[in-house]
């Protein structure tokens, strides 16, 4: 299992650097015709606004499998070993069902609601933005039943520890 997790970070790295180097060119293209050709691209702004969403859903998934997103640890690092143990558990079986219901159930219907509704400048099905949602959702389920099954926790004195 850890081989998938291996592919799919990988995967995610490159899927969010190619978004972010698109968005920057995309980004310099928009300023140049703006105010060198003076001719404003609308579908530019567009493109870089549904890429954004992809950058932001599937780099939030990268770095929750990362174990690298915000938390408030002061609870937790209160606790003893056994507690903070038993509160990441938790906490991932939460997130598990937060992303289950909301991310990729819901995404699915904000998909299937938005299939017909094309964006006003480049003419793009809005589900393709609206995407983004179950599919970073899939990543999130993902790691959150990697980190149940491994046993993968992080503790702020210990760094990534194996249970």
């Amino acid at each position: 299992m850890s081989n998938v997790k291996k592919y799919i970070d990988k995967a995610l790295l490159v899927l969010t650097g190619i978004l972010i180097a698109v968005m920057s060119v995309l980004s310099v293209w928009q300023v140049l015709a703006r105010y060198i050709l003076n001719t404003p691209s609308t579908t530019s702004e567009e493109v870089i606004r549904m890429l954004l969403i992809w950058f932001a859903l599937t780099s939030a998934a990268y770095v929750f499998g990362q174990q690298k997103h915000i938390a408030i640890v002061f609870v937790r690092d209160k606790l003893p070993m056994k507690g903070q143990i038993w509160l990441l558990r938790l906490s991932n079986i939460i997130l598990l069902f937060v992303a289950i219901v909301l991310m990729i159930w819901g995404g699915i219907q904000v998909v299937n609601l938005t299939l017909t509704q094309a964006a006003p400048s480049t003419g793009m099905s809005m589900a393709f933005m609206y995407g983004a949602l179950p599919v970073a959702g899939l990543f999130v389920v993902f790691y959150a039943i990697y980190n149940l099954i491994t046993g993968n926790i992080i503790s702020a004195e210990e760094g990534s520890e194996q249970l």
